[in-house]
């Protein structure tokens, strides 16, 4: 009889432990995670010279939505793709050249990250760290007014390559009901280019650009 006891009691722990390990994580595995909201492009810039030693150029902050997709392989590890709707980013000049603006572009910053889930998770809240590749497409290249009057032309074209590079972040989703949660997530992407400025058909200048953005996001997250 104290032998079936203690076996049906190893049994109950057991089942215990088991639903509180499954409890546990707020995302399992097969779940699709779908998160949208407002992301800040903070760029963290560098460039090289454009006409002389002490001149440069600075690309400012740009505000935009963002939604990305988890589809979770395990309970503790997740495959994401993080999108946005185009951000539109101001050049201006720096150093000798501030002042003077540039132009603007356009970007699309889609990045695949493996996101990994710890253990101390929680049905709660669940944080989780991710790694991947960004690329990131410039657009819409104009020059500006400005840069147009200094150089005596309209005809001034400024073209940005794409960019390929890591991209690290860290986000957590907090519970609010059933299957849906506020998120906050950052990321650090490593985005280079090389700007080049066109007068009359010839390229005048080329510059080379690091943005390396800080991105932050702030929204909700749904559970499928």
């Amino acid at each position: 009889m104290k032998q079936l006891i203690k076996s049906a009691s190893a049994v109950a722990v057991g089942a215990v432990l088991s639903l509180t390990a499954v409890d546990a994580f707020a995302h399992k595995e097969g779940d699709f995670i779908l998160r949208v909201g407002a992301a800040q492009v903070s760029p963290n810039d560098d460039s090289s010279n454009v006409l002389g030693a002490n001149d440069g150029v600075t690309v400012d902050s740009a505000t935009g939505v963002g939604f990305s997709g988890t589809w979770m392989l395990s309970d503790n590890w997740g495959l994401e793709v993080l999108a946005a709707l185009p951000f539109t980013h101001d050049i201006d000049g720096s150093g000798d050249l501030a002042g003077l603006p540039i132009g603007e572009t356009k970007h699309l910053p889609p990045t695949v990250s493996f996101q990994y889930y710890p253990e101390f998770g929680t049905d709660d809240f669940s944080p989780y760290f991710g790694l991947g590749v960004n690329y990131t497409k410039f657009f819409e290249e104009k020059a500006s007014p400005e840069l147009k009057a200094a150089l005596s032309t309209n005809d001034v074209k400024l073209e940005l390559d794409d960019s390929f590079g890591l991209a690290g972040q860290i986000g957590a989703d907090w519970k609010i009901s059933d299957d849906f949660y506020f998120n906050t997530a950052v990321w650090y992407i490593d985005i280079d280019t090389e700007a080049a400025v066109k007068v009359d058909g010839i390229t005048a200048t080329t510059v080379d650009v690091q943005i390396d953005p800080w991105v932050v996001m702030v929204g909700f997250a749904w559970r499928f």
